[in-house]
C-alpha cells in the first residue's frame, strides 16, 4: 500500500523536479495521522526554499490530482507533512487482499524482483558440537527472512556453510579421540595418540556429547590410525552435523544445500583465486605478497584494513580468510548476484574485513553482486528468574533442542524473533511456557481460532462478490474497530516490506501482536453473527481477510495457525 503512495509523492517531486530522497512511514503514535513524509523538510534544504512553501506547493498539488486520495493533510514542525487516506483507499487494498490472497504480496513486487538471486546463508555454525540458543535465534532468524523474500516473489536459496577443516575441527577430532582412549577395545596408533594429547593440552570440548560421539565412533571401528584418521574425522563431523540437522528440523528449519567448505578445495577454486590474485598483481597494481613465505593480501592499502591479512600460511594451508573470499566467489559464480550472510556479533570484527577483500577482489574481476552480512546479539536463558550460563567447550550448554522440547517449536520461534538481531534477547522459560493469552504466541493463534470458529457457523457462505458489494456499500455505516481493522489488515505487506529492509522479523511479531489486539477489540464490539444480513456480510468479509493475513502470517514465522484451541 504504502508503494502506491510513495508512488504519487515521486509524481510530485516530478512534477517540481525536485532530485532528493525522503522518508515516508507511520508516525509515532502521538501524532494522530496514518502516514507521516519528511518530504518538505529535505526539499527546503537542499533548495533553499521555506519548508512552509513546500508543504503548501505540495498540498496544492495533491488536492489538484489526488484528493480522492488523500482526505486529511497536515504540517508539523520542523518539515514535515502528516496525512490520512481515505476509507475507499484503504477498501480497494483489502479487496485486492480478500481476491488474490498470496498473489497480492508478489504482485506488489514484481519491479523489485527483477534479475535478482538471492543466496542466504546462516547458521553456519562449526560442526563442533549441538546447536544451542544462539544458534537458535540464528536459525529461524535466517528462516523467516527467507520465507519473506520467497513470498515476496525473490528466488531465494537457504545455504548452510559447513567448517570441516581447520584447527577446530582438529580440537574436537582430538577431543573424541581422548574420550575413546577410555575403551581397551580401541586400539589407537601411538602417533595418533601423541598428536590429540598435544592438542587437548591447550583446549579439548567437553560435555557428554563427546562421549556419545565416542562410542558411536567405537561401534564402527576398532583401530584408528593414519590410514584411517581421514574417515574417522569425516565421521565425528557427519555424526554431530546429523545432530545439527535434527535439531533444525525439529525447529521446522529446512535448508535447500549444505555447502562443505573443503569442497572448495577438493574443486580447485582455491588455486583458482590464488592464480588469479597472483595474475593480477603482476600486470596491475600489486594484491598480494609474498612475506616470511607466507602470501599475504594487501588488505591495508586495498580494503581499508588495520593490516594486512595472511591468505596462505607458510606451512601451505589456507586461513579461514581465504577460505571465506573463496566460498563467496564459489557463490558468485554459481548465479547469485544477491548475497546475505547471519553471523554472531563474534564477528564484527571481521565483517569490514571480508567486504573490503571482496570489494578489491570481484571488482577486478568485473563482477556485480550486493554483499550484506547481518550480526545477531547473544540471548540469554532465564529460568527460574536465574541467568543461565553457557559454553560449548565447557560442555556447559542447554541445547536448542532442549529448549524445543520443553516450551515447543512455535514458542521459540516467537520468541526468538522478538527483538532486532542486534540487540541482546533474554529467553524467559517461564513465559514460554505459558499456556495463555500472557503468552503472545497464544494471544496471535486465539485470533485466528476465532475467524476459524465465526467462519465455521456459517451455513450457507455468500459469494465474493456479494461479500465486495456489502463492504463497499456499508463503509459509512462502519464502527471505529471496523476501520481500525480494516487499516491494520492494509500494513501486512508494508511490514513485510520492513522486514527485509531491515532484515529484522520482529516488526512482523510486533505488527501480529498489534492485528490480534485490535481483532479481539472488533470481535468483543462488532457481533458477527446477527440477522442483519447486511451487517453479517461485511462483517464476514473483515474476518474472512483477518484470517487470510493471520494464517500467512504465522506460516512466514514457521508457527502454526489452529482453527481450535
Amino acid at each position: 500500500m504504502i508503494k502506491k503512495v510513495r508512488k504519487i509523492f515521486d509524481e510530485i517531486i516530478n512534477y517540481f523536479c525536485w532530485e532528493v530522497e525522503f522518508e515516508l512511514r507511520s508516525p509515532p503514535k502521538e501524532i494522530k495521522f496514518d502516514f507521516s513524509t519528511n518530504l518538505p523538510l529535505v526539499v527546503s534544504k537542499k533548495y533553499k526554499i521555506l519548508p512552509k512553501k513546500v508543504f503548501e506547493d505540495i498540498k496544492n498539488e495533491i488536492l489538484k490530482k489526488f484528493k480522492g486520495i488523500f482526505i486529511d493533510i497536515n504540517f508539523s514542525p520542523a518539515g514535515f507533512l502528516n496525512f490520512n487516506l481515505s476509507l475507499n483507499f484503504y477498501l480497494n487494498e483489502i479487496i485486492e487482499i480478500f481476491k488474490n490472497k498470496e498473489g497480492y504480496l508478489k504482485s506488489l513486487n514484481l519491479e523489485d524482483v527483477l534479475d535478482k538471486k538471492l543466496l542466504l546463508e546462516f547458521v553456519s555454525a562449526n560442526p563442533t558440537g549441538p546447536l544451542h540458543i544462539g544458534h537458535g535465534r540464528c536459525a529461524v532468524l535466517g528462516d523467516v527472512l527467507g520465507n519473506i523474500f520467497k513470498k515476496l516473489g525473490y528466488d531465494l536459496k537457504k545455504e548452510y556453510y559447513i567448517n570441516d577443516r581447520g584447527r577446530q575441527i582438529d580440537v574436537l577430532l582430538a577431543s573424541v579421540i581422548d574420550s575413546i582412549l577410555k575403551f581397551d577395545d580401541v586400539i589407537v596408533e601411538e602417533k595418533i595418540k601423541v598428536w590429540s594429547q598435544e592438542i587437548i593440552k591447550e583446549t579439548k570440548y567437553k560435555g557428554e556429547y563427546i562421549n556419545d560421539i565416542a562410542k558411536k565412533l567405537k561401534e564402527k571401528f576398532l583401530e584408528i590410525n593414519l590410514k584411517n584418521i581421514n574417515m574417522i574425522k569425516k565421521f565425528v563431523i557427519e555424526t554431530i552435523m546429523e545432530d545439527i540437522k535434527s535439531s533444525l528440523r525439529s525447529f521446522k528449519v529446512e535448508f535447500d544445500n549444505y555447502f562443505y567448505e573443503t569442497s572448495l578445495y577438493d574443486s580447485y577454486e582455491t588455486e583458482k583465486i590464488k592464480e588469479i590474485l597472483l595474475k593480477k598483481s603482476s600486470k596491475e597494481e600489486s594484491l598480494v605478497e609474498y612475506k616470511d613465505g607466507a602470501l599475504w593480501f594487501k588488505s591495508q592499502q586495498l580494503a581499508e584494513d588495520d593490516k594486512d591479512r595472511v591468505l596462505i600460511r607458510s606451512n601451505g594451508e589456507p586461513t579461514y580468510f581465504f577460505s571465506d573470499i573463496v566460498y563467496h566467489y564459489n557463490k558468485i559464480s554459481r548465479g547469485y548476484n544477491w548475497l546475505i550472510n547471519i553471523w554472531g556479533t563474534d564477528h564484527h570484527g571481521y565483517v569490514d574485513r571480508l567486504k573490503g577483500a571482496c570489494r578489491t577482489i570481484f571488482n577486478l574481476l568485473g563482477l556485480n553482486y550486493r554483499l550484506d552480512i547481518i550480526l545477531y546479539q547473544l540471548v540469554s536463558l532465564i529460568k527460574d528468574g536465574n541467568r543461565i550460563s553457557m559454553s560449548t567447550r565447557e560442555g556447559n550448554f542447554i541445547s536448542l533442542y532442549e529448549v524445543i522440547k520443553e516450551v515447543g517449536s512455535d514458542v521459540t520461534r516467537f520468541f526468538l524473533l522478538t527483538k532486532s538481531p542486534n540487540t541482546h534477547l533474554e529467553f524467559d522459560f517461564d513465559l514460554a511456557k505459558e499456556h495463555s493469552l500472557k503468552n503472545p504466541v497464544y494471544y496471535i493463534q486465539y485470533a485466528h481460532t476465532r475467524c476459524c470458529g465465526i467462519l465455521k457457523e456459517i451455513k450457507k457462505m455468500p459469494d465474493k462478490e456479494q461479500l465486495i458489494n456489502s463492504i463497499q456499500e456499508n463503509c459509512k455505516i462502519l464502527k471505529q474497530k471496523e476501520i481500525e481493522l480494516i487499516k491494520e489488515l492494509c500494513l501486512y505487506s508494508e511490514i513485510l516490506q520492513v522486514c527485509i529492509e531491515k532484515f529484522s522479523a520482529h516488526h512482523l511479531c510486533n505488527y501480529l501482536i498489534d492485528l490480534a489486539r485490535i481483532f479481539h477489540k472488533f470481535y468483543e464490539d462488532c457481533r458477527v453473527i446477527s440477522n442483519d444480513s447486511k451487517v453479517i456480510y461485511y462483517r464476514l468479509f473483515l474476518v474472512i481477510v483477518s484470517k487470510i493475513v493471520l494464517s500467512d502470517a504465522l506460516e512466514i514465522l514457521g508457527i502454526e495457525a489452529p482453527q481450535r484451541m
